[in-house]
């Protein structure tokens, strides 16, 4: 809640709400804590232990704060093994109707040994994509050969650090998009629109197209790949595959990175429990609107 993101939050601000704006460098010098009974909610671009301890500091009540029971439910599935369970869902879900024909059958696989891992890389033609289960941005994903030295090395530092990786084979890229969803944590996801944004060779994100929803639309379905009934289709899909796997476990908002490939969509490259570029893209669309 620094700079930066004051820079963005005035695009969902609403005339009554605050911003907390923090220093850059971590201390509560000079910050003034808010009137806390006035408070209703605080939405931090996402949660974790830092943010609440800094909150906890400034005096925020208990009301308006997550648990650690809430925390720890929400790092587990803010892990990549999300969107290795959400793919199987949504395979399950989609294979057996034609109308799903547009999908990639897209595969990952968790892997907790780099023996495991090995295995992953021979079984998707001697070469994968390899992702720890925390990260964001790119970070934390790399590719990897069945001989690549220096890369099966990264993948068993990931290991001991953080018990696993997500592999999933090599896709040739032509569009990255996202589906955006707002849970009320009762089981309750609704479909909040599109994004679609431009990443790096790595996979780094690079910036988000702003432009009203139904271009956005447009854009995704002018590769050829899908039509916009069928992107339509998806996102419902997706909203309920959602509403299972995370719709009871957390509130706020959440994302599906998915991709464009010459064989169809692939439709869940990432889960993001937290606000995204992508949302902020939605809003400042509306904004100019």
């Amino acid at each position: 809640m620094g700079s930066a993101f004051w820079d963005i939050a005035k695009w969902w601000k609403a005339p009554d709400d605050l911003i907390l704006r923090l220093p850059d460098d971590g201390s509560l010098k000079g910050v003034a804590a808010p009137d806390w009974e006035r408070i209703e909610r605080i939405e931090p671009w996402g949660w974790d232990a830092h943010i609440v301890r800094v909150l906890q500091r400034l005096g925020a009540p208990a009301r308006l704060l997550p648990s650690a029971g809430d925390l720890a439910r929400w790092r587990q599935l803010s892990s990549r093994r999300t969107a290795v369970a959400l793919l199987e869902m949504l395979r399950q879900a989609s294979e057996p109707d034609p109308a799903y024909a547009f999908l990639l059958k897209a595969e990952s696989r968790w892997c907790t040994t780099i023996a495991e891992v090995r295995q992953a890389i021979a079984d998707y033609g001697g070469a994968a994509m390899l992702k720890a289960p925390w990260s964001c941005s790119g970070r934390g994903v790399w590719a990897a050969a069945a001989h690549d030295a220096p890369a099966l090395q990264r993948a068993v530092k990931v290991l001991a650090r953080q018990g696993a990786i997500e592999a999933e084979p090599l896709y040739e890229r032509l569009a990255d998009f996202a589906m955006e969803y707002e849970s009320d944590g009762r089981g309750g996801v609704r479909f909040e629109g599109y994004s679609l944004f431009a990443t790096s060779e790595s996979g780094g994100y690079q910036g988000n197209v702003v432009a009203p929803q139904a271009e956005l639309e447009a854009r995704i379905a002018a590769y050829g790949i899908c039509t916009a009934a069928e992107l339509q289709r998806l996102s419902q899909i997706a909203g309920s595959a959602l509403a299972a796997l995370v719709g009871h476990g957390y509130s706020g908002p959440l994302g599906i990175d998915m991709m464009l490939t010459p064989q169809g969509v692939h439709p869940c490259i990432e889960v993001n429990l937290r606000l995204t570029m992508g949302r902020v893209a939605i809003w400042q669309a509306q904004h100019k609107a």
